[in-house]
């Protein structure tokens, strides 16, 4: 009888341990650590894109992705709750085509597709694909605005 006892006392302690757990931490929720954005660009005619990325930590500059290259940006959330990144993606003459786009965002549905940890995109001629680490498949995720 006594096994059964302090076998039923330490599943109660590791129970209540866990219950107590902040909700960022345990199960799929949004939770602290390290994200990374990957942005490539994979448009025809070796066209360069133009990427500038804003969050609430600031505006990371112009950058300029050549076909096949990618657009990189990593950081640190001690809790994932209002963390955005947008995207003003332009090419063409005079930067005619592209749009202002959520490339990353703390709902949970979101971080899902990028498995709580990298969010890879990928820019084609017709719209903007996410890739669904679940899955393990493009999805396209938003139309060109023009």
């Amino acid at each position: 009888m006594k096994p059964f006892f302090s076998h039923f006392i330490f599943l109660l302690a590791i129970s209540t341990l866990v219950m107590s757990q902040d909700s960022c931490t345990v199960g799929l929720g949004p939770q602290s650590g390290n994200y990374h954005v990957e942005i490539r660009n994979h448009l025809s005619h070796d066209t360069i894109l133009k990427v500038r990325c804003k969050s609430g930590g600031g505006d990371l500059g112009d950058h300029w992705i050549v076909n096949g290259q990618r657009f990189t940006v990593g950081f640190h959330n001690d809790k994932c709750v209002s963390t955005e990144y947008w995207c003003k993606l332009s090419w063409g003459s005079k930067s005619s085509h592209g749009g202002n786009y959520r490339f990353f965002s703390c709902e949970e549905s979101f971080l899902k597709f990028c498995n709580f940890q990298d969010c890879s995109w990928k820019i084609r001629d017709d719209g903007i694909y996410l890739h669904d680490m679940h899955g393990l498949k493009d999805v396209k995720y938003y139309d060109w605005e023009s």
